[in-house]
């Protein structure tokens, strides 16, 4: 049997958040698509493969073959330093947590990012993208051209180039390498090089939309391989210089300092190869540490320790130690704890790193190098007591251990220092077991037997070399050799770790510098200039550097002693937006990348500031706090942290100044409104900034004036957005903690839909005419689910159209929406729809009429063509919404083509009451019929009017009530819904009952019921608001 599709639809101009305002896939921006592009390469206006549309995965039937990026750690909704939840800058993620994709052809690269919502105001969605696979100011694979955060700058830990999707404005390419300043962008068009289109997802119950753009792979240097940061920004400029909303792959909650945000981010993504752009893998292990040193010999045990990322990675992982490159053994470690592997065999000079692996993740990062060496510690050098023509001589480490003495002449090239060995067994003795002798014991007595010249003297152990021990032999050189002179060579300092070369001044052209770290002899150059560097280096944090300095045959000079830092990137100071703290102020703020490090905050200029306030702790989310005295204007202060003993540079200082007074924003705004007004409580003199959600977008400066006004640039300000304005005067700062407003907005005109009723069969569809159109603005036919009933239509003009719906496959109800958004981030009008569909089961009800005579009540229908019917139950409600079964009427036996039932009810009618047919046949399949209304021949106890009807705000009820007592009024949507009750006290007899205050309610179907004290419904009235 067919059940019927009731069509009842209700007019609303409220904004409705949880349905989707277009088909899923379709490009809403620009309009329906540009036609034929790389992003939309058949040109249908679909990111999809087809115009049906995303139908179960977005991922799997896109158009273009995006590719998953995984999240760092979980990307959540709602975890926004700045904007709405779930909103235009909110990342959102679907169930298998992605939310940002990758594709590549043979010439360009292109990004998806999975957005919560859109606005028409202007934002930016930013690719930052390492290409050297160097990240950071520390660890194995620091940038070196990393730049630290300097006040409201967040710097550039190590990307080369940003891609930036700004809406209304571009595609712009970034090349960062070193800056944290970006200069002119190489820019594409958005029509070219863009599109925003539906996606399947409905994260937060509202629809998200796939933001797509891709620029040539040669504009970001053709890179073998990249890592990403993907950033949104509250206006449309670059990460590094606008406010940023979220990053993609952590809870932004947890990681309030921007660059360590990123950091983890990039390390853990395993780099993608764009020459074979094969499978993503999953997020790498987090990178174990190596302990040192590591020294030379058989059966050696190796050792490290390794933690996990985050409490929500694996437990545990399995440690691979690599030797020259190659796998040594492997063994397994809990977070937190410490590993060893045994080596069976190190040499002097192999080089050690470890990796780590997790269960569902990737070996990508590796540990600090650690180089293995026979000289853990260096034997004593020797003290020299003569150095002569005669001979050279002096004490030593004890012969007892195995120590010996050598002697080289050094040559005056950049050759080794230790190329010309002159001592032997016939011209070296040891006089006593701590004393050594070259030629002659003392300087006086015997021949000249040492050519002059500068000569380099170690204790030597096995392989193992003290610290050089140099002297000058000249014509007048006798008794204990003066101190070497030091130079005046300098090295760019602070040298950390991550640096592979040194760089000085000081030299002069054909001087001979030889370098040695920790004692040990490294390399020797010949200067061509005032400025010399030495590379190829790898660097401890506590080595110590000199320089030893050779001119011609002039006696050799040393260098002071210079210290490898260890580095712990600075803290940052929260100013604010024109870097300044605030006189008053009882408290200093900032964030950092190293939680549970100690910041120290200074008074004063660096590096001669004095302590303020007692050290604070890094909290976990990269904040701290220290408490102060009021603070004074005039006054800089500065941090410094601690981290694992080793101290940051200072951070950039920031100045106290007194702020201005707060303006006032007149007025309220829409996110039309092209400019806000203000007042200044007296005539002020200086710069009023206005802010949207904490982004500058607008300035106007003003002389001793009491009103302002600011120009805001068209598509800027959107929907519960919130304004702010500042005011600043000269050698003042900008005004803090002024109060806000929110942008409003004005949706789209409520569609007017026809018909308002539809009864069809499966397989068939139905066409509305839809009037009331708002040009500029998408029409889209969804039931509440979102999915889709039309092909979603652009309008860009306000004559009516028709939309007709896809064919109905199945039997049941349908409530559908004709949804109008005109994507401004404002909420859609929509009217909604209820349908029932029937079935095809062969049964034709000819009639149904029925009458209520001496208290019984007679039906009739006829029907034709029967076949497997069960038979027909008999309904009947007092409200037309609920129904029971008040008989049942088998199906006739009779042959005939057409058949005639009637049945009788015998009992009084007291009230109205609805009846209609079920008609069931014995597959179970179900019909029902139209409803009939029969009225109760006496109603004197229970008689409702109601005027007028239809009705508009006010209706007035009459009723004969039997009884004094209380009642209940209800009024009731066509859904059984409760949308007005009132209590009401009348008396036995006609009562007049006045209501009024409906103009709100929707136009449509209501039931008005009465019911006495204890539920038991009297009367039951349909009325219609027109």
């Amino acid at each position: 049997m067919k059940p019927r599709f009731r069509l009842i639809l209700l007019f609303l101009s409220i904004g409705y958040n949880s349905m989707w305002a277009q088909s899923p896939g379709l490009i809403v921006r620009p309009q329906g698509g540009a036609g034929v592009t790389s992003l939309n390469p058949n040109g249908d206006g679909y990111s999809s493969m087809t115009t049906a549309g995303y139908s179960s995965n977005d991922i799997t039937e896109s158009e273009l073959a995006f590719r998953v990026m995984p999240a760092a750690i979980s990307e959540p909704t709602g975890d926004l330093s700045t904007g709405p939840s779930g909103g235009f800058s909110d990342i959102v993620t679907r169930v298998d947590g992605s939310g940002f994709y990758l594709f590549k052809d043979a010439s360009n690269i292109y990004f998806r990012l999975r957005i919560g919502n859109i606005v028409s105001g202007s934002k930016g969605y930013s690719v930052l993208i390492d290409t050297d696979n160097k990240m950071g100011g520390s660890g194995p694979h620091a940038d070196p051209n990393y730049i630290a955060p300097s006040g409201n700058s967040v710097g550039n830990p190590g990307f080369e180039y940003e891609v930036v999707f700004q809406t209304n404005f571009q595609v712009a390419v970034y090349s960062i390498d070193g800056t944290a300043t970006p200069g002119a962008p190489t820019t594409f068009s958005l029509n070219s090089n863009s599109q925003i289109a539906v996606a399947l997802s409905t994260d937060g119950n509202n629809p998200d939309y796939f933001y797509d753009w891709f620029v040539p792979l040669s504009a970001i240097g053709n890179p073998a391989s990249i890592r990403t940061a993907v950033t949104t920004v509250t206006s449309p400029n670059s990460a590094l210089q606008g406010t940023r909303s979220d990053i993609y792959g952590i809870n932004d909650a947890n990681f309030s300092n921007t660059p360590g945000a990123w950091e983890i981010v990039v390390n853990a993504q395993p780099p993608v190869n764009l020459t074979s752009f094969g499978t993503i893998n999953p997020v790498c292990t987090s990178a174990p540490v190596l302990s040192g040193p590591i020294a030379a010999g058989s059966n050696v045990a190796v050792s490290g320790t390794w933690t996990r990322l985050d409490a929500s990675k694996p437990s545990s992982a399995t440690i691979t130690l690599y030797k020259n490159g190659v796998s040594t053994g492997t063994t397994t470690v809990a977070t937190g704890n410490t590993w060893n592997i045994v080596v069976a065999s190190i040499s002097n000079g192999d080089v050690f790193y470890a990796k780590a692996l997790a269960t569902g993740e990737t070996e990508c990062l590796q540990s600090n190098n650690i180089t293995a060496s026979s000289c853990i510690t260096l034997p004593a050098s020797p003290v020299l007591t003569c150095g002569s023509l005669k001979g050279i001589s002096g004490t030593m480490p004890s012969t007892a251990s195995g120590n010996t003495i050598q002697v080289y002449l050094v040559p005056t090239t950049s050759a080794s220092p230790t190329s010309n060995l002159v001592s032997t067994v016939g011209n070296l003795t040891y006089p006593s077991t701590t004393s050594f002798a070259y030629f002659t014991n003392g300087c006086s007595g015997g021949s000249n037997n040492v050519a002059t010249g500068v000569y380099l003297i170690v204790t030597q152990n096995g392989t193992c070399s003290s610290a050089p021990a140099y002297v000058c032999i000249n014509s007048g050189s006798s008794g204990t050799p003066p101190p070497l002179t030091t130079n005046g060579l300098t090295l760019t300092t602070p040298i950390y770790p991550t640096h592979t070369s040194i760089n000085g001044t000081g030299a002069a052209t054909g001087d001979i510098l030889r370098l040695y770290i920790n004692g040990k002899y490294i390399n020797s150059i010949t200067t061509t200039g005032t400025n010399f560097s030495f590379t190829g280096l790898t660097l401890v944090a506590g080595d110590q550097i000199r320089i030893y300095s050779q001119t011609g045959t002039s006696c050799i000079t040393q260098s002071n002693l210079f210290t490898v830092s260890c580095f712990a990137p600075a803290p940052s100071i929260t100013v604010n937006a024109t870097g300044n703290l605030l006189v008053g102020a009882t408290t200093i703020s900032g964030t950092s990348p190293s939680p549970g490090a100690s910041v120290q905050l200074y008074r004063g200029i660096a590096p001669s500031g004095i302590a303020t306030g007692a050290a604070a702790t890094v909290a976990a989310n990269g904040s701290w706090m220290v408490t102060v005295p009021a603070l004074v204007g005039g006054d800089s202060y500065y941090a410094i942290q601690t981290v694992s003993g080793c101290a940051s540079a200072a951070s950039s200082g920031a100045t106290v100044l007194a702020p201005a007074v707060c303006p006032t924003i007149s007025g309220s705004y829409t996110d039309a409104s092209t400019s806000v007004n203000g007042t200044m409580p007296s005539a002020f003199t200086g710069t009023i900034r206005l802010y949207l959600d904490g982004a500058l977008i607008g300035s106007q400066s003003i002389s001793a004036a009491t009103n302002w006004s600011i120009s805001v640039p068209a598509n800027t300000l959107y929907y519960n957005g919130s304004i702010s304005a500042t005011a600043q005067a000269s050698g003042g700062a900008e005004s803090s903690g002024c109060a806000s407003l929110s942008i409003g907005c004005t949706s789209p005109a409520t569609p007017v839909v026809s018909p308002t009723s539809t009864t069809i069969t499966v397989g068939n569809t139905v066409t509305y005419t839809i009037n009331n159109v708002s040009a500029g603005t998408w029409y889209a036919l969804l039931d509440n689910s979102g999915s889709s009933y039309a092909t979603s239509l652009y309008r860009s003009s306000a004559s009516s159209f028709n939309m007709t719906t896809k064919a109905f496959s199945t039997t049941g109800t349908y409530n559908l929406k004709i949804t109008a958004d005109a994507l401004t981030g404002c909420p859609a009008s929509f009217a909604t729809a209820t349908v029932m569909v029937n079935g095809t089961l062969p049964l034709n009800l000819l009639s149904f009429s029925g009458t209520s005579k001496q208290n019984r009540q007679l039906f009739y229908w006829t029907t034709s063509n029967e076949k497997n019917l069960s038979h027909f139950e008999l309904q009947e409600s007092g409200d037309a919404l609920h129904y029971k079964t008040a008989a049942r009427v088998e199906a006739s036996s009779s042959t005939d083509l057409v058949k005639k039932y009637e049945f009788v009810i015998h009992h009084p009618l007291l009230t109205n009451t609805y009846y209609r047919l079920r008609m069931v046949d014995f597959d179970g399949k179900e019909q029902f019929s139209s409803t009939l209304l029969l009225k109760a021949a006496d109603e004197k106890a229970t008689e409702v009017q109601v005027s007028p009807r239809p009705f508009n705000d006010k209706i007035q009820i009459g009723y004969s009530s039997s009884n004094t007592g209380e009642v209940l009024i209800v009024l009731r949507d066509v859904f059984g819904r409760s949308v007005r009750a009132w209590k009401r006290t009348v008396i036995a007899g006609s009562n007049s009952i006045n209501i009024d205050g409906l103009s709100p309610l929707q136009s449509g179907l209501y039931i008005l019921t009465i019911n006495d004290g204890k539920g038991q419904s009297l009367a039951a009235v349909p009325i219609t608001r027109q």
